[in-house]
């Protein structure tokens, strides 16, 4: 049996470290949706908190301790008015949120880039772009709903506004396992922009055999 080489050996190391901190990430533990949830809700209802709308609607960010024992992944937002009963949204904050940050931190982690230092560049990097480009990917079909697709309008956007927002949506968020292609993506570019030798393979450059005198 051919033993294998570096690359060989190096590329089975990174896809088992990714698996277990993956893995470590993602296995159910009980308290951590709940409390994920009940972070983001405090920190929605402090953006929305105060601000006014033309239709009267309330905006306010539900994580009861009655949905989490049913749904401990899933923050609900309230669309409250006086002429009508609310309307609740439900947002799986596991499958936007929390699944694609772990994996991108688990690639980050497992990457073989030599040292721990050069991991926790690409991590730290990584995560201050991808953190607010999902929590962006989140809102903006959020934002078309209010403002018109959905049984709601909390207020008015454009016709323009909606077909971007909805072709985002539908093209990065509703196919299964595209939340995934922003941080394999977004780690790609990092490590091949950082430690291009680590992506691509030196080209052999062959020597001249010695000439016979």
């Amino acid at each position: 049996m051919k033993p294998l080489d570096s690359r060989a050996r190096a590329l089975i190391g990174f896809l088992f470290a990714f698996a277990c901190v993956f893995g470590g990430l993602v296995l159910p533990s009980p308290g951590i949706g709940p409390a994920y949830v009940r972070a983001h809700a405090a920190l929605g209802n402090a953006l929305v908190a105060g601000a006014s709308f033309e239709s009267g609607d309330v905006l306010h960010f539900e994580a009861s301790d009655a949905e989490l024992a049913q749904h401990p992944w899933q923050l609900t937002l309230q669309v409250s008015a006086r002429e009508r009963p609310p309307v609740l949204v439900p947002i799986d904050l596991r499958t936007l949120l929390f699944l694609p940050i772990s994996a991108f931190i688990a690639l980050a982690l497992a990457a073989p880039l030599g040292s721990a230092r050069r991991n926790a560049r690409v991590l730290a990097q990584g995560l201050l772009m991808l953190v607010p480009a999902l929590y962006l990917l989140t809102v903006l079909p959020l934002a078309s709903f209010l403002g018109g697709i959905g049984p709601v309008r909390v207020f008015r956007l454009a016709p323009a506004l909606h077909v971007l927002f909805q072709t985002i949506y539908r093209a990065l968020v509703a196919p299964p396992g595209m939340m995934y292609a922003l941080p394999l993506l977004l780690w790609w570019v990092l490590v091949a922009r950082s430690y291009p030798s680590l992506v691509v393979p030196p080209i052999p450059i062959p020597t001249p055999a010695p000439k016979e005198v």
